[in-house]
């Protein structure tokens, strides 16, 4: 988490100042449709060069990664920086990942579509929380299928908020896919193995990205890039990925 945050809507604290007409009450359009300053800076707030929290609010992360990316070159390691906070150009300094989401079956399709969107946006290495970040604890059968997609994202990993646990082992012999007839835990270690055996060639395709002659702009990507004449390569996207 990587954003100018302050968990309060706007400034943390009250003040016997006179009330003023606050930025975010005059904006033309709002994202999303809620308070731009919720949990974070208020946008009336000014930077070093005079101009309003409202003009780079979004960049505060990007240019956080970029110092880091920076600092890290100067003493000659290589930095691998994930973010969730980004904007134009922040691939040039750190990759990505999907940020705080739901354990539901939308969710997980949505993590599929949003990884081929962010290599669009020219951040390739990228991914999802697998199995959800929040809400309600997710069921065996979402948690295996979801680690079967996951192995097959750039940037993966099983990470929740503290209320419940899902490790691949809590769900032990006695939840088995009843097609199957294999347990959920060994689904997902076969995933993860998956994972595994597929990273030197994650590895080579980010490194033809990054040092490489860039004939290629995605590892993650959708079916109509490569075959943008086929009618069918834009029909059920979320289960027509390509890879490299």
């Amino acid at each position: 988490m990587n954003e100018a945050a302050n968990f309060c809507r706007g400034k943390c604290f009250k003040d016997d100042l006179k009330p003023f007409d606050s930025i975010v009450n005059r904006l033309p359009y709002t994202p999303t449709g809620k308070r731009l300053d919720r949990m974070s800076l208020p946008l009336d707030a000014k930077m070093n060069d005079s101009r309003s929290q409202l003009d780079a609010h979004s960049f505060y992360g990007t240019l956080q990664c970029r110092a880091s990316n920076l600092y890290y070159k100067q003493i000659k390691q290589r930095p691998l920086i994930i973010s969730r906070s980004t904007f134009a150009g922040h691939g040039k300094y750190a990759s990505h990942w999907l940020g705080d989401n739901h354990a539901q079956v939308e969710d997980m399709t949505i993590s599929v579509v949003s990884s081929m969107k962010f290599n669009i946006f020219g951040i390739p290495l990228v991914g999802a929380d697998i199995c959800g970040f929040s809400g309600n604890q997710t069921t065996p059968e979402l948690c295996a299928r979801w680690h079967q997609i996951g192995a097959f994202q750039p940037f993966s990993r099983n990470h929740r908020d503290c209320k419940y646990s899902q490790e691949p082992w809590r769900f032990n012999e006695t939840y088995f896919d009843n097609k199957t007839k294999t347990s959920y835990m060994d689904i997902m270690r076969q995933a993860i193995q998956r994972k595994y055996h597929l990273l030197r060639y994650y590895y080579t395709q980010m490194s033809q990205l990054s040092f490489g002659n860039n004939t290629q702009s995605t590892v993650y990507k959708p079916l109509f890039f490569e075959f943008p004449e086929d009618p069918g390569a834009y029909t059920d996207i979320p289960n027509n990925v390509m890879i490299g």
